[in-house]
């Protein structure tokens, strides 16, 4: 009887534990029937969005709102209600097409649509703007366009991009056909292709590309355009940037052959070329496309290449003879250089005496007019032994084409057989080129004149280079350029660096200096 009674008692808890089970188990049930009827009426998620930072850069919060709804119906009746009342909400639908689900996004602003559901995703970036994103497939392709849409001026730019991200400001990296370049939307500006970039004080951008740096404005222009290969930082706004060097090569006429050339030095090569270095190590060696020719003789200076006349023993005597002189020298120009009690003349083969032995010095023949010296003072005769150049000057020069170069203890000058000024000017120093061509020097300045005396080019440079050609290499400021012999100017002085090619008769001009270019960072 006990027994019978124990076992109905447990049979009854039994019973009661079960339906206790079964009410939980109901209530749960209502509980997750009702959550989920409520998501599907209004499935709002509010989100603050923080656009995406990127490593070592300042990124400015955009805060707008997320929404998702399950189909549009849904999201209609959420529009028709004026739910959206934050300034910028995202709205993306998932639903179903044919059994395939699917995803579009739209951005909504003080309850109106302004940006369709035509993109699979869109990210909220800078003030008023959107990534947005679509994928386009086709039976052989699939790829995805991303766009940078505003949302109150209604632009897109769209570059075919395949991703977009957004740094900070108005700034963006965008990534098309493999290259990457920054973008500026306020500017709308497009960077070059970069590899990698850090900010500088907020103020600039350093940009790599193969090792080699750039400087940009936040606003993608450049600041430092030609690349250097590092950025030195010695204090909070003192930069020095170490440029690479830029070159221009020039043939001697003006035409330019090659355009910045970039490396770190350029160096002639044996042969009709140039070998061009980077970081130390020949970078490779470039050949000219011409081989040059000189057919024009080099100068020779005057008085070198005159050797003693051989007199036969019947002529030296018959001019001893007749003149009596103490020795004779040399020939020059089909005369004979005697010298006679201490003083020089000149006479013929046959000893008639031409120029008589009364100057303490006589030099050879040139251009007809030969140069003497008297009580320490220089003139020139003719052969006709007329002086038309009293002594007078501390040196004279040989003349050449009508014209003589010479100095009168304070001043350089270029005279005519009569002795006239020809420039009716004065220089402080005078130097022969290699064509014969003279540079005249005038308080630190540098000109040209040509082989007879006349100004080419007055002193107003600080260099000039003749190089047998009608172009001229001329220096002003500390940088060189290129003119011609009528002063007309082939290229403004923008080169720090000049070297002439003599074996291909090229000019080799570089753009940027080799010191570091030190900037200095303005403080906000």
């Amino acid at each position: 009887m006990t027994y019978s009674i124990w076992r109905n008692n447990l049979n009854k808890s039994y019973v009661t534990r079960g339906r206790h089970i079964r009410f939980l188990l109901a209530f749960f049930l209502c509980v997750f029937a009702i959550l989920t009827s409520q998501a599907q009426t209004d499935t709002s998620i509010q989100i603050s969005v923080d656009s995406v930072s990127l490593k070592k850069t300042p990124v400015q919060a955009n805060t707008v709102f997320y929404r998702r709804f399950s189909s549009e119906q849904l999201f209609a009746t959420a529009l028709k209600k004026k739910s959206f009342t934050t300034p910028y909400c995202i709205v993306s639908i998932t639903d179903t097409l044919g059994g395939v689900s699917r995803k579009r996004s739209g951005v909504v602003f003080a309850n109106k649509l302004i940006i369709p559901f035509q993109y699979d995703s869109i990210t909220a970036a800078a003030k008023d703007e959107f990534i947005c994103t679509e994928y386009l497939a086709g039976r052989r392709f699939f790829s995805r366009n991303v766009v940078i849409h505003n949302a109150r001026t209604k632009k897109i730019v769209s570059i075919r991009a395949s991703a977009i991200q957004y740094i900070s400001g108005s700034l963006y990296v965008v990534h098309v056909r493999g290259k990457k370049m920054l973008y500026n939307s306020t500017a709308q500006k497009f960077s070059a292709q970069l590899d990698t970039y850090t900010f500088i004080d907020t103020l600039f951008i350093l940009t790599s590309v193969a090792e080699e740096h750039k400087l940009l404005h936040t606003d993608c222009s450049s600041f430092i355009s030609s690349p250097f290969k590092e950025l030195i930082h010695s204090n909070d706004s003192v930069y020095n940037a170490v440029l690479f060097n830029e070159w221009d090569i020039y043939k001697n006429t003006g035409e330019k052959i090659f355009s910045k050339l970039n490396c770190d030095s350029l160096q002639i090569a044996a042969g009709h070329g140039w070998n061009i270095y980077r970081n130390d190590s020949m970078f490779f060696r470039n050949y000219s496309s011409f081989y040059y020719e000189n057919i024009v003789k080099p100068f020779v200076p005057v008085g070198t290449n005159h050797c003693a006349a051989v007199i036969d023993k019947f002529d030296y005597d018959t001019m001893k003879m007749r003149i009596n002189f103490d020795t004779i020298f040399h020939q020059s120009d089909y005369l004979y250089l005697y010298r006679k009690v201490g003083k020089y003349g000149y006479c013929d083969t046959i000893g008639n005496v031409k120029i008589a032995h009364q100057y303490d010095t006589i030099t050879d023949w040139h251009d007809n007019m030969a140069a003497i010296r008297m009580k320490n003072k220089w003139g020139y005769v003719t052969k006709r032994e007329q002086m038309t150049v009293q002594p007078y000057y501390t040196k004279a020069l040989p003349f050449a084409n009508g014209a003589a170069a010479v100095y009168d203890g304070k001043k350089w000058m270029f005279i005519n057989k009569d002795g006239k000024n020809i420039n009716s000017v004065s220089y402080d120093s005078i130097k022969q080129t290699v064509s014969g061509k003279w540079y005249v020097h005038n308080k630190g300045l540098t000109g040209l004149c040509d082989i007879d005396g006349r100004e080419i080019i007055p002193p107003m440079y600080q260099y000039l280079l003749d190089t047998q050609a009608d172009v001229l290499v001329y220096k002003t400021e500390g940088l060189y350029g290129l003119i011609a012999k009528d002063r007309t100017i082939i290229c403004k002085p923008v080169y720090d660096q000049f070297i002439y090619d003599s074996t291909n008769n090229c000019l080799l001009l570089k753009h940027i200096i080799q010191t570091p270019l030190l900037f200095v960072m303005p403080k906000q």
